[in-house]
């Protein structure tokens, strides 16, 4: 299993360490606040004295979620920064193939070649499935 080329393992690096400053730049713009403000992941942020209740919760629940997300995915990238430092990266946890240097640079975080992603996607019955 040859590992990857040197200018591929330079691009990841910089995607991914890119990927993960700007990610943290969104978190930090959203929860972050000035002194006389709430944070606007805050329970109660869209909620003021004549606001719909409903709507403040709603919009709560959606900062939750985007939270939830971004959570996620600074998770995904620090894997890949970590294998990419320990030399695991470009092959597939599933059935230890190497995954193409096209498709990583495609998706940095992705962590299966095609066809594991396929099977996983078939048992799983996600992805795109057939369109109308």
């Amino acid at each position: 299993m040859p590992p990857l080329s040197q200018s591929v393992s330079e691009q990841l690096k910089a995607s991914l360490h890119q990927a993960r400053m700007d990610l943290l730049e969104t978190v930090r713009g959203r929860t972050e606040s000035p002194d006389d403000e709430a944070p606007r992941i805050g329970p109660l942020a869209h909620q003021g004295q004549s606001d719909d209740a409903p709507q403040a919760e709603m919009l709560s629940h959606n900062e939750q979620h985007l939270a939830d997300h971004e959570t996620a995915l600074l998770h995904e990238i620090d894997v890949a920064i970590g294998k990419l430092e320990a030399g695991g990266a470009g092959i597939c946890e599933s059935c230890g193939r190497d995954i193409p240097e096209a498709r990583l640079l495609a998706t940095p975080t992705v962590r299966l070649c095609i066809e594991c992603q396929q099977e996983l996607e078939h048992d799983r019955h996600i992805g795109r499935g057939p369109s109308m």
